[in-house]
């Protein structure tokens, strides 16, 4: 396999195509693509195989027939990649973390987001990120931390967003020296 890889000239005197199981395939097809009509294995790449395929040789869409079992970070990682895959993504399966991963890339996307589910840690992430999204946050699930008062000082601007009332008096001097 990585004989191939690097020296696909070599093909004609290979002869274990069969031998190969579909990790393999993916493995080769990302480097080598003129190699597809040997495959005979495509039901055999698993889900985060044909990510990585895709990633790198798109053109193999046609041959894919997992997208249903495609999870969150599959998604997340093929969109951030090649939004153009977007028609196939069940956007239910993304939760606070892959929504984090793809918007951060792919801001296009915002308006099929289900914004309830990013957590505190996720939003702050996000927003340290693309500040563009803070119309978006739901500021009361957001407590102080170390994150919080990293965005705040990143971001000045977001101190009027925030609600001070649970706040410990600790947290409150804390906050006093961002």
């Amino acid at each position: 396999l990585i004989l191939l890889e690097k020296y696909p000239q070599f093909a004609d005197k290979f002869d274990k195509w069969d031998e190969f199981d579909g990790e393999d395939w993916s493995c080769l097809l990302c480097e080598q693509p003129q190699f597809a009509d040997k495959c005979d294995k495509w039901d055999e790449i698993d889900s985060e195989d044909w990510v990585e395929l895709l990633c790198s040789q798109p053109q193999f869409a046609d041959k894919c027939n997992k997208w249903e079992e495609l999870d969150e970070q599959d998604w997340a990682n093929l969109l951030s990649e090649k939004p153009q895959f977007a028609d196939k993504c069940n956007w239910d399966s993304l939760k606070g973390i892959g929504w984090c991963r793809l918007l951060a890339t792919q801001p296009q996307f915002a308006d099929k987001c289900d914004w309830d589910k990013l957590d505190q840690d996720q939003w702050t992430d996000l927003l340290l990120k693309n500040p563009a999204y803070a119309n978006k946050c739901d500021w009361k699930k957001i407590k102080y931390d170390h994150l919080l008062k990293k965005m705040l000082r990143k971001y000045p601007q977001f101190t009027d967003n925030f609600d001070y009332s649970e706040l410990s008096e600790r947290a409150m001097v804390k906050l006093c020296l961002v």
